[in-house]
């Protein structure tokens, strides 16, 4: 499958699993949980997703990214996979009650034990995954990650209406797991084998154990932030503060998150022929700003009636901490790959130090920002994306030989499309006020910065161009195939 192909599978999986989990979440916040039940599976989740750090063990990046596969060696990935993600469930299962003790809120225990089992069914679909994105099968991948978002959603929303509370989330949880590792395992079926053998697990737990470090400082400078303002803030602030960190983050990764996917394949590929990936990364690079900070910049802006249409008045406190999340999220999206192209260039040990010391700054910055208020620690992540981007840029650039000022202008220019994308919504709040604006106004607004921002990307000479011209001709060819089929019947 080319890489193209590849990104048009990967982006319709990754709109297609975003807009079933938005829906759900709209139906569920508007109509049957409030920010404390919310709030409150927030922290058990981001307990879970701290201790799965163990879980993978850069099974997915180790199958995916080796220039030699050896097919007779998944079977011991699997039952290595297995172990520990069963161990990471027993945990969980386990120590619910101290962990529930440690916050006073005796429902965390039910929701723990809940998630601890979905990480019974995570290893099965694993190995499979990465065996689809190792052949760039992007389109069995879309129907292992969008057929579960679906069934794991559709059970959220039910089990919600019937008054499930947080607990309808968690049963979520349970089921998309199921159905990734139903589907996964269809796909691409991979046996466990019970008795490892040691020489075919010992690479895997060599490159493991540095990506192990890696997706350790990680998850701590990610999954802490519900824990921390929830430590500190209490459950309700955690709701509305997790409900702005995901609605960015999604949106973030709708836009940007499946070209990523793809190249990581298309990187290693092209180490393995040993071409420069300078020029592929400045691509990369551009297409990521071009989309991202448009769409970040319009969040940021409409973040007030944006919230109070789609999740309604008791989720009012999300909108100043969508604004400043959004903005926050244009950083983190400034130096892509920042994980994958270390690794890939087996530079994995100094990555390892740079990921531990952002992650010191991010759990330092959160922590001090959430003893002031809930809207310092949303702002805290525009103080935090500075930092995050400030190292990895330092890193990568060295890395890769890129040059200064090509990003500089890849930047400025991504930017000033950016301000001329979210120029119609501005007008628009300014003209009615962000408490008349109405759903049109907002779909007039985002309609009418589409259109600025394509006209700005030409203006400036935006290298993302290139890319919106090549689908411009693959959209009149397939129009003009599906005519001549037409015209032949």
């Amino acid at each position: 499958m080319s890489i193209r192909r590849a990104a048009i599978w990967s982006v319709s999986a990754q709109y297609t699993a975003f807009a079933i989990q938005f829906a759900a979440s709209v139906i569920i916040s508007r109509f049957f949980l409030q920010p404390a039940e919310v709030g409150l599976f927030s922290i058990a989740l981001a307990a879970a997703m701290m201790l799965a750090i163990f879980q993978d063990m850069g099974v997915t990046r180790f199958i995916s990214g080796q220039p030699q596969m050896q097919p007779e060696a998944l079977g011991d990935y699997l039952t290595l996979t297995i172990g520990i993600a069963w161990s990471v469930a027993a945990i969980l299962i386990f120590g619910a009650p101290w962990f529930a003790g440690f916050y006073d809120q005796p429902g965390l225990v039910n929701l723990l034990h809940l998630i601890g089992a979905s990480y019974l069914l995570i290893p099965f679909a694993t190995v499979s995954s990465a065996l689809l994105v190792r052949d760039m099968d992007f389109r069995g991948l879309f129907w292992v990650n969008a057929g579960s978002a679906l069934i794991g959603n559709v059970t959220a929303v039910i089990l919600a209406a019937q008054g499930y509370s947080a607990t309808a989330l968690a049963w979520g949880v349970v089921v998309t797991a199921l159905g990734k590792a139903v589907t996964a395992q269809a796909m691409r079926p991979v046996a466990p084998r019970w008795k490892p053998r040691r020489d075919k697990i010992a690479p895997l737990l060599r490159f493991g154990s540095a990506s192990f470090l890696i997706s350790a400082s990680a998850a701590v400078g990610q999954r802490s932030q519900d824990l921390i303002v929830g430590r500190l803030l209490g459950i309700t602030a955690t709701g509305l503060f997790s409900r702005a960190s995901a609605l960015a983050g999604q949106l973030s990764t709708l836009v940007t998150g499946a070209i990523n996917s793809v190249f990581y394949p298309a990187f290693a590929r092209k180490r393995d022929a040993g071409e420069p990936l300078a020029e592929p990364y400045l691509h990369l690079l551009a297409c990521n700003t071009a989309l991202n900070w448009a769409s970040m910049a319009g969040l940021a802006i409409c973040a007030e009636p944006l919230v109070r249409i789609l999740y309604g008045n008791n989720w009012a406190g999300v909108a100043p901490l969508l604004f400043w999340t959004a903005i926050g999220e244009m950083l983190f999206i400034a130096m892509p790959l920042q994980m994958d192209i270390p690794i890939l260039l087996g530079r994995i040990r100094t990555l390892v130090w740079i990921n531990l010391l952002e992650t010191v700054a991010a759990v330092t910055i959160l922590a001090m920002a959430s003893m002031i208020s809930l809207e310092a620690a949303a702002i805290s992540r525009v103080f935090y994306g500075l930092v995050w981007w400030a190292i990895y840029a330092a890193f990568l650039t060295r890395l890769l030989s890129l040059p200064v000022r090509r990003m500089a202008l890849i930047y400025a220019q991504s930017a000033i499309s950016a301000l001329a994308a979210g120029l119609p919504m501005i007008l628009i709040l300014h003209s009615q006020g962000a408490a008349n604006v109405g759903l049109i106004d907002l779909l007039a607004g985002t309609a009418a910065g589409g259109v600025t921002w394509i006209a700005m990307l030409f203006a400036c000479r935006h290298p993302a161009t290139h890319e919106i011209r090549l689908a411009l001709h693959s959209g009149l060819t397939l129009v003009s195939r599906l005519r001549r089929r037409g015209s032949s019947v």
